[in-house]
């Protein structure tokens, strides 16, 4: 596995593995979604995850979205870049090409 960059160290942190806990809660409602006979509550409960699985991966996928962005504005304002100034011939260029009225 290659090494992620510092900057990317958050996900490792959230592809962590579940703690004990969260693994038998888990476990405990599996054990009684298996328990329901009656098939019509069962589609009911299917549709229910499945709405709330494809409305969890929007919420991550946006929210990795939106630190990637947060951390390449932190990583900008931390690097500035400092432009370099334009030569005289670039600026004698540029006149020509936005003519001022």
């Amino acid at each position: 596995m290659s090494k992620l960059p510092p900057e990317l160290s958050y996900v490792l942190e959230l592809a962590k593995p579940p703690t004990i806990e969260e693994e038998l809660e888990m476990e405990k409602a599996i054990r009684q979604a298996l328990t329901i006979e009656d098939v019509d509550e069962l589609h009911r409960c299917v549709e229910a995850i499945l709405r709330q699985n494809h409305q969890q991966g929007i919420f991550i996928s946006r929210s990795l979205d939106q630190i990637h962005l947060l951390t390449a504005k932190l990583a900008c304002a931390e690097n500035r870049v400092i432009q370099p100034e334009p030569s005289w011939f670039s600026k004698l260029l540029s006149t020509f090409r936005n003519p001022k009225l």
